[in-house]
């Protein structure tokens, strides 16, 4: 599954390309996809889905490639029934409630704005007592001239596309034998402070950067997308609520704040898994997704720690500005995570840097923005809300892991 998640755009001169597959087991797969001369649109290779069955949970893995980069992953369903479904980076998960063909999309655009969108259907039978609906016959392809080619999803003969170059296949990724740094902070703003923690972060040279939402606290991301926008791969950030088109944003921002953050994602280094959530969206199917993934025994082989990644905190101390607003989401996430592997959470919201004693909660949203109180009651742990910063996680191979907080200096404040 690709970590690289962001941006998406329009630009003159695209060559747009459509191509038709039959494969095996009743599936094909159709792309189409726009890119520039000299440049190559990302690809999208799915597995097969087999023996699907209604009420029961279904996985479409996808693996998205290019080589310059993964921007940005959007899944959508076109045709069948209605069905709950939610994605995990590249990976959809859906509950068919009845037999049918379902056909979902996945667009993905690389970093020089190329983008490939390709559907699979995905035929339900079996047990369920709807039958299979039978699909309309096939339509006869007109007969198409040397300079023509034929696209299947209209019927019609294109004009031939200018050939481009095969992608360049991306290297399967492979375990860390390194230590690997992972930076945090959130409601970033375009103040003097605001630069100045980016700066700070920038030069920490970490392998990750997460943004635990609000963005930038703006009508649009301009400030953001020439700071943290710039860090490209190692850019990875959740939504907050001042995004948010159900709270403080508009659909606009949202979909402009979308262009780098995904609904939810992971990725894992170090025996560590980092598993980032959408607090403003659709919670029920992200702690489903989230559940499928900490309760597959091959998937946790070799996990020591999870941490959960959020704007909106599973915790908050005495005198917070914000309570807890997803009590149940987080106690969803916590019983599934296994008893012998170590939970952190690392959210935002409140403006300040904060730990528990157990160092199990974080706050870290003292990006940029204006702080708040800090609670006064000893058992919640240190807080700080005079400085502007960041946290830092260094993971060494074997999984061990350290933490500290730095201001926007990079002075640190707490271990």
């Amino acid at each position: 599954m690709s970590t690289d998640t962001k941006k998406k755009s329009a630009l003159a001169g695209l060559i747009a390309a459509t191509v038709a597959i039959a494969a095996t087991l009743g599936i094909y797969i159709t792309v189409s996809s726009t890119s520039t001369v000299g440049n190559v649109s990302p690809t999208i290779i799915f597995s097969p889905v087999v023996n699907a069955q209604v009420n029961q949970t279904i996985l479409i893995n996808a693996t998205v490639t290019d080589s310059d980069g993964i921007a940005s992953i959007i899944w959508e369903q076109i045709l069948g029934p209605k069905s709950n479904w939610t994605n995990v980076g590249d990976d959809l998960y859906f509950i068919p409630p009845v037999n049918g063909t379902y056909v979902f999309t996945l667009e993905a655009q690389d970093k020089k704005n190329e983008i490939t969108t390709t559907s699979i259907p995905v035929k339900v039978g079996g047990n369920g007592t709807t039958p299979t609906p039978t699909p309309p016959p096939t339509p006869q392809p007109p007969h198409c001239n040397d300079n023509q080619v034929y696209n299947a999803t209209t019927n019609k003969c294109d004009p031939k596309p200018t050939p481009t170059p095969p992608p360049t296949p991306t290297p399967t990724p492979t375990p860390s034998n390194q230590t690997v740094k992972v930076a945090l902070t959130g409601d970033v703003e375009s103040s003097t402070a605001g630069t100045a923690v980016f700066n700070s972060i920038k030069k920490e040279n970490a392998d990750h950067v997460i943004v635990l939402g609000d963005l930038g606290y703006q009508s649009s991301l301009s400030w953001f997308k020439s700071t943290y926008g710039t860090l490209g791969n190692k850019l990875n950030c959740v939504v907050g609520n001042h995004e948010a088109a159900n709270e403080d944003g508009s659909a606009a921002l949202e979909k402009e704040t979308k262009q780098y953050c995904t609904d939810a994602y992971y990725f894992k280094t170090n025996h560590a898994l980092f598993m980032a959530f959408n607090t403003n969206g659709d919670l029920t199917g992200q702690a489903t997704a989230a559940t499928k993934l900490l309760t597959d025994t091959n998937f946790m082989n070799g996990i020591s720690s999870v941490h959960v990644m959020s704007h909106k905190p599973c915790f908050t101390p005495p005198n917070s500005h914000h309570t807890l607003e997803i009590k149940a989401f987080c106690d969803t996430i916590k019983s599934k995570i296994p008893s012998n592997v170590k939970q952190y959470y690392d959210q935002a919201h409140n403006h300040v840097m904060s730990a528990t004693n157990d160092g199990i909660y974080k706050q870290i949203g003292a990006g940029g923005k204006s702080h708040y109180t800090c609670p006064t009651a000893a058992w919640a742990g240190w807080c700080d809300n005079a400085h502007y910063g960041y946290l830092l996680y260094t993971i060494k191979p074997d999984g061990s892991t350290t933490s500290s907080f730095k201001d926007y200096n990079g002075k640190e404040l707490h271990q």
